[in-house]
């Protein structure tokens, strides 16, 4: 039986350029989402704190509610009023 013959360098060839091509695209792919990333740590994130009482009220909470869930908004309000009074010098 004849060896068979095959062109094994074309194989290679192919194998090599088509890894190329996933490489590129996987490449691609990774700076797209670490460019997403950057950008949305960056951005300023919106709390429920920062909602108005009427954007509250859409999503079915109120500020009791929230102040409830973050006790410690409660605290900076109060620490903030401690603090306006003082300066002001009614304490």
């Amino acid at each position: 039986m004849p060896p068979q013959q095959t062109n094994i360098s074309s194989g290679i060839e192919r194998d090599a350029a088509r890894l190329r091509l996933d490489l590129s695209i996987v490449l691609r792919l990774i700076k797209r989402y670490w460019r997403a990333f950057q950008e949305r740590r960056q951005s300023p994130r919106v709390s429920l704190e920062d909602l108005s009482d009427s954007e509250l009220m859409d999503i079915g909470l109120t500020r009791g509610e929230v102040d409830y869930i973050t006790p410690e908004r409660a605290i900076d309000t109060l620490r903030d009023r401690a603090t306006d009074l003082w300066r002001r010098g009614v304490i």
